[in-house]
Order: structure tokens, then sequence, then C-alpha cells
């Protein structure tokens, strides 16, 4: 009797863990969008960085990363209701129990934001920026998978795995290959959250 009531009460709680998750992937829908939006710069910049061997292309770099930034720019500005919560029970549950999946992202821009600083005043070389990148976005692929599912942890663990396999030994390369993986994987996991969410 009393092992079926502990089964009924932890089926409950997985259950409302469950519906606390699919609230907040409704809710952060207009974030997940961001994840398009930069895995597709990741991808076009790492192909650029490709033909960079034959043509002069440094340009297109530039313009991919302004028009992502003005393109996160108009997104976060269309999202701005979700910075309301509201009145409705399930986004208010939602921000109470995970937090604003607005707060989840700023960490991460702000590191986004330092490495971009950095390379900017000279203060690392070429080769640094890809790699941290890549470390930073396999952890918060980690980080974002221990609250909403295992494939996340696993692509961020095959990210860091990649990142360090990379660095040892194909330090050259490392700015393509990372770059190009880094956005695929970006791609890759908001196609999965928007499914989640359904």
């Amino acid at each position: 009797m009393q092992t079926s009531k502990q089964a009924d009460m932890t089926q409950t709680r997985q259950q409302h863990l469950e519906n606390k998750r699919k609230d907040w992937l409704r809710d952060a829908q207009g974030l997940i969008t961001l994840l398009f939006i930069w895995g597709a710069e990741w991808v076009f910049s790492a192909a650029v960085d490709f033909a960079l061997y034959w043509r002069d292309l440094d340009w297109l770099k530039q313009a991919a990363f302004v028009t992502a930034v003005v393109a996160s720019l108009i997104q976060i500005w269309g999202m701005r209701k979700l910075f309301n919560t509201g009145d409705t029970p399930t986004t208010n549950d939602a921000v109470k129990s995970w937090g604003h999946p607005v707060f989840l992202v700023l960490p991460g821009a702000l590191l986004v934001a330092a490495v971009a600083f950095m390379e900017a005043i000279g203060a690392v070389n070429p080769f640094f920026a890809p790699i941290l990148r890549s470390f930073l976005l396999a952890i918060g692929f980690v980080q974002f998978g221990l609250l909403l599912g295992r494939p996340l942890i696993y692509l961020g663990v095959w990210l860091f795995a990649l990142a360090a396999v990379m660095s040892v030994w194909y330090l050259g390369y490392s700015g393509v290959i990372l770059e190009g993986m880094g956005g695929i994987s970006l791609l890759v996991s908001g196609y999965m959250l928007r499914v989640w969410a359904r």
C-alpha cells in the first residue's frame, strides 16, 4: 500500500515537472528563434572562413554578424510582451518555478559579448575565440539539458569533446570546424526545443 502511494507521488511529481518544462518551453518560443538565427550565422561564417582560402570575403562575415545582431534585436523587441508576466496561471507558474526564460539567456549573452570584446581589442589570439565559444556553448547545452532533457546534455558533451580534440590536434582548423559544428548544434537544439514544446 505504501509502495503504491510512493509510486503515485513520484509519478505526480514527474508529471508536474514535465508540465512546468512544457510551460517554460512555450513561454520561450521567441528565444528558441534566436538559436536558429545564431546557428545560421555560425554555419554561414564557417563557410565564409572556408572560402577565405580562395577569395577575400571577410566583409561577408561582418555582414552576417550584423544581420544576426539586428535580427536578434528585432526578435527580442517583438518578445517584449514576455517581459510582462501576464495574468495566466501557467505563465506565472512557469516564471516562478524556472525563472523567466530571458534571464537564463543573459549570462551566456554577457560571456559571448566578453569574448567578442577581448577579440576586438586583440587581447586573445585568433584561435582562442572559436575554442572558448565552443566550450561555452557546450557548457550551456549541458546546463539547459539538466532542466530540459538529456539530448541537450549529450549534445553539450559531444561539442565539448570536439572542441578539446580540435584544440589539441587540429588547432589550425578549429575556427572553421568548431564554428560550423557549433552552428549546426544550435540549429539542432532549436529544432529539439521547438518539438518538445508541442
